[in-house]
C-alpha cells in the first residue's frame, strides 16, 4: 500500500470531464528496419518491461468514507487490450492528421478503475515535407498526473525504449510476495487517522523552517519592495484565463537545440529566458492578430522540479514560480533582457520558499471538498470573472540527450502534450530530446481554435531574435574599430616630428657658447612644451571615445 501525497491527489480530485488530468507525449517514429508489424513489436515490448515501471501495475483504492487521499494497490490483471491500443491514419498520413487524432484522444479521461496509463500505436504515417517516409508511425502515451510528473514520463519512456537498434533483454521478474498489497477496511481508517496526526506534528517541526522562509521573504520585500508587490497583482484578463470546455487543441513545432543554446550564450542569458522571451513574442503577435493584447505584460506560471538529481521515482514534485514574459515589449533583444531581469526575481522569490514548499497536505473530507469544488467550476462561470495570478503555463522538461529506440525504430521526435485547467486555457511545454526543443501546445479549443498558429510563431519569433543579436554584434564591433583606426594616425604625427628639431637645437647650441645659451632654455620650454600637451590630448581623448562607442 502507498498512499498518495496532498500535490499527487489534488489532480485527482481537479479532474473532471471537462479538465482530463493527463500529461502526455508523442512520438513519431521511423519505419522498422525489418519490416515487422509496428503495434506488435511495440506492444511486446511494453508487455515485456511492465513490471520494470512500479505505476504501470498500480491502481487506485479510496479510503472509507473518502475522509482521505486515496492509495496505490497492486492491480490483480493489467489488460493490455485497453492499455496498447492500435490506430492507422488514412491516406496521405501526414503530421496535420496526427495531430487532429491527438486532440481527440487527448479529451478522453482515463479509467479509475484500472491502472492510469494507455498507449496508442498509430500506423500509416507517412510526410515527406517532415522527413518521414513510408512505414513511419507514431506513439501518443498518456499517463495521469496523479502518479506521474514531467521528469517521471521521461524516466517511463526510458525503461520502456532502447538506447541501441538493438533490444534489451528485460530484468528479472520478482517472483516473492510476502503479503498481498489489499489492505482493509480498518487498516485505511487507522492509516488515514495517523496520517492526521502526523500531519501536526510535521508542522510543528517545520516551525524554524517557516521563520527563517519568511526571514527571507522579508528580506527579499524590503530589498525589491516594487518587484514583490507588482507580483502580487493579477494578470490582465485574456481569452487564456477562462472556464474551459472538454476538446483539445494541439500545436507543435521544434528549434534546434544548440541554435538556443548559442543563442542564451551570446545574450549572457538562460536557455529558459529565450524560450519564455520568444513565447512571449509569438503571443503578442497572435494576440494582436485577435486586438486583444493588454496593455500589461501576461504572466506565465513555470513550473519548477524539486527533484533530486538522479531521482526517478513517480509522483509529484514540482512548484510553481511566475513570471513576465514581455507581451507589452514590441523589441525582442529589448523584450528577452526584461524577460532574463524578471526571472532571476522570481527565482529569487521562489528560494525563500523553496525549501517548505507544501507537497502533501491531508485534512478530514479532503477528497470531498476539493473535489466539490472542482465540480462547481466545471459547472459555473465562475473562472470567467475572477481574477488570476497568471495567464498561461509554460514548462520545460528535460529529455533524452541520446537517440532513443523503440522495437527497433528510431524516434525522431518527443513532443510534449501536457494539461489545461479551468482559469488557465493554454499550456506550451517543451522538451528536449538529442539535438531538438520540441515544443506542444495545448490549449481549450473553444478558446484558441487555431494553436498551430502560436506554434508556428513561436519558430518565426525565435529567428527574428537570433538575426537580431548577430546584426547588434556586428555594429557593436565595427563601432568598436573605427576610434581605434582614427586614433592611429594622429599619435604617429603629433610630437616627434617637433622634438627631432629641438633636439637638433640642442646639438648645434655649442657652436655658439655664450649667446646660445638663452635660446638652448627657450628650446627646453616653450618647444618641447607644446607637443607633450598635444600628445596628452590626442592619446587620451580617442580611446575614451571608443570606451564610449563600445
Amino acid at each position: 500500500m502507498h498512499k498518495l501525497s496532498g500535490m499527487d491527489a489534488t489532480f485527482l480530485y481537479m479532474e473532471t470531464d471537462q479538465t482530463p488530468m493527463h500529461i502526455s507525449s508523442l512520438l513519431v517514429c521511423e519505419p522498422s528496419k525489418d519490416g515487422e508489424n509496428p503495434f506488435e513489436a511495440v506492444k511486446s515490448q511494453i508487455a515485456a518491461r511492465l513490471h520494470e515501471i512500479p505505476s504501470f501495475h498500480r491502481k487506485l483504492k479510496h479510503t472509507p468514507f473518502y475522509i482521505d487521499h486515496p492509495v496505490w494497490v497492486n492491480a490483480d490483471v493489467v489488460d493490455l487490450e485497453y492499455h496498447i491500443k492500435h490506430a492507422r491514419l488514412p491516406a496521405p498520413g501526414n503530421i496535420e492528421q496526427i495531430r487532429t487524432l491527438v486532440q481527440g484522444l487527448h479529451s478522453l479521461v482515463l479509467d479509475r478503475n484500472r491502472p492510469l496509463w494507455q498507449f496508442y500505436i498509430i500506423e500509416g504515417v507517412e510526410d515527406p515535407e517532415f522527413g518521414l517516409p513510408k512505414g513511419s508511425f507514431a506513439i501518443y502515451t498518456k499517463g495521469h498526473h496523479a502518479c506521474l510528473d514531467g521528469g517521471a514520463g521521461v524516466s517511463a519512456m526510458d525503461i520502456i525504449s532502447d538506447s541501441k537498434p538493438t533490444p534489451r533483454a528485460p530484468m528479472p521478474k520478482n517472483e516473492v510476495h510476502f503479503a498481498t498489497d489489499n489492505p482493509g477496511f480498518f487498516e485505511l481508517i487507522g492509516s488515514a487517522y495517523g496520517r492526521f496526526i502526523q500531519q501536526q506534528v510535521d508542522l510543528v517541526k517545520a516551525v524554524p523552517a517557516l521563520t527563517k522562509a519568511l526571514g527571507k521573504v522579508a528580506k527579499n520585500t524590503i530589498e525589491d519592495t516594487g518587484s514583490t508587490f507588482k507580483s502580487l497583482r493579477p494578470a490582465p484578463k485574456t481569452r487564456f484565463n477562462v472556464r474551459v470546455e472538454k476538446q483539445r487543441a494541439f500545436g507543435a513545432q521544434s528549434l534546434n537545440l544548440k541554435e538556443v543554446i548559442g543563442l542564451a550564450k551570446a545574450t549572457e542569458t538562460k536557455l529558459n529566458d529565450v524560450v519564455l522571451s520568444v513565447c512571449g513574442g509569438a503571443l503578442r503577435r497572435y494576440l494582436q492578430d485577435h486586438r486583444e493584447l493588454p496593455n500589461r505584460s501576461l504572466v506565465a506560471a513555470v513550473p519548477v522540479s524539486l527533484r533530486e538529481l538522479g531521482d526517478m521515482g513517480a509522483g509529484n514534485q514540482v512548484a510553481n514560480m511566475n513570471c513576465a514574459i514581455g507581451t507589452d515589449i514590441s523589441d525582442p533583444i529589448e523584450r528577452l533582457q526584461k524577460v532574463f531581469g524578471y526571472s532571476k526575481i522570481s527565482k529569487k522569490q521562489l528560494s525563500a520558499i523553496s525549501d517548505i514548499f507544501p507537497t502533501d497536505y491531508s485534512f478530514f473530507g479532503a477528497p470531498i471538498i476539493v473535489s466539490s469544488m472542482a465540480e462547481m467550476t466545471s459547472r459555473t462561470n465562475v473562472m470567467n470573472h475572477m481574477p488570476s495570478p497568471f495567464n498561461l503555463a509554460i514548462s520545460n522538461v528535460p529529455g533524452p540527450r541520446k537517440p532513443m529506440y523503440l522495437a527497433g525504430s528510431k524516434v525522431k521526435t518527443f513532443f510534449p502534450v501536457s494539461i489545461a485547467t479551468h482559469g488557465c486555457a493554454m499550456n506550451i511545454t517543451l522538451q528536449s530530446y538529442v539535438d531538438r526543443l520540441d515544443f506542444g501546445l495545448v490549449a481549450c479549443q473553444n478558446a484558441v481554435p487555431d494553436v498551430q498558429t502560436i506554434a508556428d510563431y513561436i519558430v518565426e519569433e525565435f529567428y527574428l531574435l537570433r538575426d537580431m543579436v548577430a546584426e547588434s554584434a556586428k555594429e557593436k564591433k565595427s563601432t568598436k574599430e573605427k576610434p581605434k583606426a582614427a586614433a592611429k594616425p594622429k599619435t604617429q604625427a603629433t610630437p616627434k616630428a617637433e622634438v627631432k628639431p629641438a633636439a637638433e637645437a640642442k646639438a648645434e647650441a655649442p657652436a655658439k657658447p655664450k649667446t646660445a645659451a638663452k635660446p638652448k632654455a627657450k628650446a627646453k620650454t616653450d618647444a618641447p612644451e607644446k607637443p607633450k600637451a598635444a600628445a596628452k590630448t590626442e592619446t587620451d581623448e580617442k580611446p575614451a571615445e571608443a570606451a564610449e562607442n563600445s
